[in-house]
């Protein structure tokens, strides 16, 4: 039985659970040690009655060509419950029944919140049970606790979901072994 970790990052419009979701990114560590990703941006015009934040908006407006570049992918991308469907498809073939996934998402309240609010809202079964989440600010603040906390290298662009995706994969694996070492 194999435990496997799976980092997922979201792009939003809005820091509440029901706001509109521009990309859905997702990386694992699978048991044969190759890493799997998923990146799905999401059609903004598909979620009608999800939130649009103006404070989240403007923030975006400021973050340069990755604004633009996330919205231009969003102008033709799949229905966000499109995308839910195939992320959930992705999630549930990265391990056998033997393996134990487990969602991690970077805090408490915002990319796993997300995802299960807009699978409910979407009729799709969530892929993973609630008791499996796992929040890695959490892990960070114990590894930080113990005096084992280090900062891993930067994969890509901030804000590019995948890129955050694989860099907080990497951080959750440092931050396992450095509790397990404790």
């Amino acid at each position: 039985m194999t435990d496997i970790h799976v980092s997922i990052d979201l792009e939003t419009l809005a820091t509440r659970p029901d706001g509109v979701i521009l990309a859905i990114a997702a990386a694992a560590r699978l048991s044969n040690g190759e890493t799997a990703t998923y990146l799905s941006y999401c059609n903004v015009y598909s979620q009608q009655g999800r939130m649009i934040d103006e404070d989240t908006v403007n923030w975006w407006k400021t973050q340069g060509d990755i604004y633009r570049q996330t919205m231009d992918a969003c102008d033709n991308a799949p229905t966000l419950s499109d995308t839910l469907g195939q992320f959930a498809d992705w999630y549930t073939l990265q391990g056998d029944d033997n393996d134990r996934l487990y969602p991690w998402g970077n805090g408490a309240n915002f990319d796993i919140a997300f995802l299960e609010h807009a699978f409910k809202e979407a009729g799709i079964p969530c892929p993973w049970q609630f008791w499996t989440a796992r929040d890695l600010r959490t892990l960070k603040d114990v590894t930080q606790r113990l005096g084992k906390f280090e900062t891993v290298k930067r994969v890509g662009t901030h804000h590019n979901a995948l890129d955050d995706a694989i860099t907080q994969l990497n951080q959750i694996e440092q931050c396992m072994e450095a509790v397990n070492d404790s």
